[in-house]
Order: C-alpha cells, then structure tokens, then sequence
C-alpha cells in the first residue's frame, strides 16, 4: 500500500510542478531565451505527452468514476483548445488552456486516489492555485492603475484570498480550494481582457537585480524538483541514462553554489549569470529524461 500511495504522490508532484512552471513561464515569457511560440509548443507537447502517453489518465478511465472520467474529457477538450489558439497566434490564451488543462487533469485524479490522501493532496492543490493567484497579482499589479480601472473587483479578489487563507489556516485545504479557484479565474480573466487591450507589458522587468537573481533561484528549484521526479521513475531508459543526467545536475549544483557566492560577495550581475547557465544545465538534463521544456 505504501509503494502505491508513494507512486500516486510522485505522479501528481510532476503534475504540479509542470503547472508551476507553466505559471512561472507564463509571468516572464519573453524574460526567457525562447520566444512566445517555442515556450508554449514545449508546453503544449509535455502535456500532450501527459494525456497520451501517461499510465494515469488510463486509470481514471477504467475506474468506472463517471464524475473522474467527464472531468478528464473536459482536460482533452482543453488540451484541443491550446492546439486551436497556439495555431492562430494566441499563445497567451493556448497557455491558459493548457494551465486549465493540468487543473482538470488533478482534479479527475484526484477523484481516484485512495481516501486517505485526499487531505495531502488537497494541501499540494492549495499549494500550487496559491503560488498560480500570487503570479497573476504580480502580474496585475504591474499595469497602471488607469489600465487596470474596471478590469476586476479588486475587493472582491482580496476577499476571496482571504477567505482561502482563513480556511487553510483552519486545517481545511479542501474547502480553501473553491475560494482560491475562483479567485484564480477572476486575476486570470482580467489578465486577458488587458491582453486584448494591448495593456499587458510583455517582459517582466525586475524591480532590482536582486529580484532577478531570487527568480532565477526560484526556477532552478523547480527544476531540481523535476529531475527527482525523473531520477525517480527508475524505468530501464531511465538507467541508461542515469550517469549523463547526473554529471548535468552535479554541474548544476557547483553552478548554484558559485551563484550564491558571488551573490554574497556582491557580485549579483556574475550571480545571475551562473543561475541562468545552471537552469540551461538542468533543462538539458531534463531533455535527456524525456521532458520537453
């Protein structure tokens, strides 16, 4: 029973994580070395490969959950929406289908776990909408305030928030969801509409170069998440490959430890430089275990 439940968390971990990542990707796309439309077809493939080729979206299928299954459709009718904008251009919206895409695909998951996780996976659910509502506000509190005037209610986003915040703080994740969700919807509707305005800005540029460096920290995280998650599948192609992947990531690490020293020492331009190598390193390291990024 334990190895099942481990299995279970480590799918989902990768599920979440790629949702991080596409949030990350999409508040500084054009901060990145790819452009919009390379970004977002990587995006697009990884979960094409997650609907199509992973053992988990079968599962949900054959359990018989016709609540699971109609919420996996409706991941696939995403999924073909993302496919629809990316071929017209519109590679901020096929990122919200793929965004909306990943969500349906753990919840109808989730809906399939053994219930005894239910209150750890909703406490990684939290987790991820948090850190996907406090991207969008960054992002809308970017836009000058005679732009952003009658995109949303402000009060009310706040409220929501709030009231999300309240109920985990009370041990009850679950029911956080729905406030934090909508919430969500609300920050990312009123990104679009300025997207169709013309108001959104699209680099993101950092306050100071300090900022710069703690994102760059920030996704080699991520990405060091991701390469456990790799490491972790132990499948034989896995094994063949294992020695190049590590050499990658042992790279990486005296990348990183290079960083935070240049950073203590002042030198934040050198420090920002070395992240960056260190998150290309991991990137490659990735491709090698099968991801598109």
């Amino acid at each position: 029973m334990t190895g099942c439940l481990f299995k279970k968390k480590v799918v989902l971990a990768a599920y979440l994580m790629i949702g991080l990542l596409i949030v990350q990707t999409y508040s500084s796309q054009m901060y990145a070395a790819e452009s919009p439309a390379k970004a977002t077809q990587s995006k697009l493939m990884l979960l094409e490969s997650i609907l199509k080729k992973s053992k988990r979206p079968k599962e949900v299928y054959a359990s018989g959950n016709e609540n699971a299954i109609t919420i996996m459709d409706e991941a696939h009718k995403h999924y073909d929406a993302a496919k629809a904008w990316l071929d017209k251009g519109e590679y901020r919206q096929s990122d919200m289908e793929i965004q909306k895409s990943l969500q349906k695909i753990s919840t109808s998951f989730r809906m399939v776990v053994d219930k005894e996780d239910e209150t750890e996976v909703a406490l990684e659910q939290y987790d991820l909408l948090h850190k996907r509502v406090t991207s969008f506000n960054d992002l809308y509190s970017q836009l000058p305030s005679a732009k952003a005037k009658g995109l949303m209610d402000v009060n009310e986003v706040n409220k929501l928030i709030n009231e999300a915040e309240s109920l985990y703080q009370q041990k009850q994740p679950k029911q956080a969801l729905a406030p934090l969700a909508k919430a969500a919807d609300m920050l990312e509707k009123a990104l679009s509409d300025a997207r169709k305005n013309e108001t959104v800005v699209y680099a993101l540029d950092f306050a100071t170069p300090e900022d710069e460096y703690q994102y760059e920290l920030e996704r080699n995280v991520s990405y060091i998440e991701l390469t456990d998650i790799v490491l972790s599948s132990n499948s034989p192609e896995i094994k063949k490959k294992l020695p190049l992947i590590k050499m990658l990531i042992k790279k990486n690490d005296k990348l990183v430890n290079d960083a935070k020293n240049s950073f203590q020492s002042g030198d934040v331009t050198q420090a920002i430089e070395l992240l960056e190598k260190g998150n290309k390193t991991l990137v490659q390291a990735l491709r090698i275990g099968g991801l598109t990024l």
